[in-house]
């Protein structure tokens, strides 16, 4: 119905179909010719040709009336998808548990907002289990975890892989005993191969002593009881948690030993009430990716963060 108004609003603003054909580049009888053709259309006139200047007639009035309302959604459609073509607008919900909210999802979004300013970003914390509902409802658009998700469901980006150490409180003694089996931070923060040509701590060293284990839930204590499994060692289980940050810091406070993931220590999480050792085992090594809905449609924004994270690890290889 309002196919051909921009001819209708060229005359209606230049009251005249002279200056409007000017203004459109196309001659006057083309003009009056479009102008007339809607009008039959429509069935009614929009201008009074008898006076001078140009006058609409009451229908004309309404015509025009709708067709600026229609100008003006077509103005503010065309500036959004302006915006949005230049990640000017939009918002991105990230999850992760207390570790990576903690040491790595912050620094990427610095990043990501450094590039981006204008677009909305949000960060939820939770434990695996709630965050994994939470990406199949959609309540947050990428999730990054150590948890493997189901291919046929999840998409995924892998972000870094994980070896999973030992955490021994620095005054326990037996850190003499296997003092040949420590892992220099240097050799840990280097986050590359090299940590797989130092030795690997036997768990039979550390027989009787308490051990700190995250819940059976958790794929870090899923993975801690495998590793055990495979040297058929039975660990004295002290405490049991939820979060490894949790278990890091019952190791950091002196009571018990911890199965941790690197990642914690190239993110700056080391501490020198702590002896690390390597684990041989391949429970002992994982991946940590972002996960994404395969059936849902990724946004922009969403694919924006994604190419980031890629560059950054581009950079960083």
């Amino acid at each position: 119905m309002f196919q051909g108004m921009e001819y209708v609003l060229a005359v209606y603003q230049a009251q005249s179909f002279s200056k409007a054909a000017d203004k459109l580049y196309i001659s006057q009888p083309s003009l009056s010719a479009n102008i007339k053709r809607i009008e039959r259309r429509l069935g009614h006139t929009i201008f009074d040709r008898s006076t001078i200047p140009l006058k609409v007639t009451d229908f004309g009035e309404e015509y025009i009336r709708q067709a600026l309302r229609i100008q003006q959604v077509e103005e503010d459609f065309d500036y959004f998808r302006y915006q949005y073509d230049n990640l000017e607008w939009g918002q991105l919900t990230l999850g992760g548990t207390s570790l990576f909210a903690a040491m790595i999802l912050p620094k990427l979004m610095a990043k990501f907002n450094q590039a981006y300013p204008k677009i909305q970003l949000e960060l939820r914390e939770e434990n695996s289990r709630h965050l994994i509902d939470w990406l199949h409802a959609g309540t947050i658009d990428l999730l990054l975890d150590n948890t493997p998700l189901d291919d046929s469901v999840f998409d995924h980006l892998q972000y870094a892989t994980e070896s999973i150490l030992l955490a021994v409180p620095a005054d326990f003694s037996v850190n003499q005993e296997v003092k040949d089996y420590q892992l220099p931070l240097s050799v840990i923060k280097a986050n590359d191969q090299q940590i797989f040509d130092w030795p690997a701590l036997p768990l039979e060293a550390l027989e009787g002593l308490p051990f700190v284990f995250l819940k059976e839930d958790n794929d870090t204590g899923q993975r801690a009881r495998a590793i055990c499994h495979d040297q058929a060692f039975d660990p004295q289980i002290t405490y049991r948690v939820d979060q490894q940050l949790t278990a890091y810091n019952i190791s950091v406070s002196g009571m018990a030993i911890s199965f941790i993931g690197d990642q914690l220590i190239v993110n700056n999480f080391d501490h020198d009430r702590l002896v690390y050792y390597r684990l041989a085992s391949p429970a002992a090594q994982r991946p940590i990716n972002f996960y994404w809905r395969k059936d849902r449609y990724l946004t922009r924004v969403t694919q924006a963060f994604l190419d980031k994270v890629q560059e950054d690890l581009s950079k960083n290889s």
